[in-house]
């Protein structure tokens, strides 16, 4: 399962999801894949509204075990047609670009995701 940057922050943050989060995470351990850019999100919005605990949470996420990748060339396509396709941000587009070249679903709070042709895996959604 490929995981969103909203994901790893409602977890981080403890928003109302987190745990419903926490608990996706924990069933999909050693088979969870994150793109570098979404992982460089993560790390900016933790800096930015949590400096005090950014070294801890870099450090559970550096060891977490989700194999992080880092977008290629056929990513960065794949990317950009999903930016012109769909109302994403860009550490969304790379996050579905890695669902599509993976072929996994995404894990996601962020709502932009409803319109893609990919499986994403919500609260809402069960």
């Amino acid at each position: 399962m490929v995981v969103d940057t909203s994901a790893l922050l409602a977890v981080f943050f403890a928003e109302p999801c987190g745990h419903w989060v926490a608990d996706r995470l924990a069933e999909s351990a050693g088979e969870l894949c994150m793109s570098t850019v979404n992982l460089t999100e993560t790390l900016i919005r933790v800096r930015d509204r949590q400096p005090h605990r950014f070294k801890e949470i870099e450090a559970e996420l550096l060891s977490s075990g989700i194999r992080f990748v880092p977008p290629d060339v056929q990513q960065a396509r794949i990317a950009a047609e999903a930016r012109l396709r769909y109302p994403l941000n860009l550490g969304d587009c790379f996050a579905y670009a890695l669902a599509i070249v993976e072929d996994l679903p995404i894990l996601a709070l962020d709502g932009d995701f409803r319109s893609v042709d990919r499986l994403i895996v919500h609260p809402d959604a069960h």
